[in-house]
């Protein structure tokens, strides 16, 4: 009888140490699907995040671009002003619903405040949105100064329709 009692409880540490084994390996299979599914995850969100930058940065590319030529056509206008009213006005005149390197430029005068202002496209839904407000050259060291240098998204957001999370009869 001592025998039968030796084999059976050695039939029972192999049982348990298959089951542990079996369990760690499910264990380490289960964290190796969690860490390639969060790589995966990784390198689309930064796929993402570089092609947004990469689009941003074109947009402010084209809008330094675009600051330039407006920063040139206000150099033109001081030199062949007679007084900073002639200025303003030449500026409108020039800036006014033009074309600049293919962006619409508009040319705003408010109480004294001059504001020229243009959006780039940036993407799908978003776009750069540049306002200069332009600065007496005679007090100060630049042409104008900048106002806005944003990204508005354009996407429509569904926030005005309420989530139905929870039905109530």
């Amino acid at each position: 009888m001592k025998n039968k009692e030796k084999q059976q409880s050695y039939f029972v540490n192999i049982g348990s140490s298959s089951l542990l084994v079996i369990f760690l390996i499910l264990c380490l299979v289960t964290f190796a699907i969690l860490s390639l599914s969060s790589a995966k995850s990784d390198h689309s969100f930064s796929q993402r995040l570089a092609q947004h930058r990469r689009v941003y940065y074109e947009a402010s590319a084209k809008a330094e671009e675009t600051v330039g030529e407006i920063d040139l056509i206000l150099a033109s206008a001081s030199d062949s002003s007679d007084g900073f009213d002639h200025y303003l006005s030449s500026v409108s005149t020039a800036l006014n619903e033009s074309q600049i390197n293919g962006i619409s430029v508009n040319c705003n005068t408010e109480k004294d405040n001059t504001v020229i202002s243009f959006q780039i496209p940036a993407g799908e839904s978003q776009s750069l949105q540049v306002a200069l407000q332009v600065t007496d050259y005679r007090k100060a060291k630049t042409y104008y100064t900048i106002k806005t240098w944003q990204v508005v998204n354009h996407g429509g957001q569904e926030s005005d329709r309420p989530l139905n999370l929870i039905s109530i009869p």
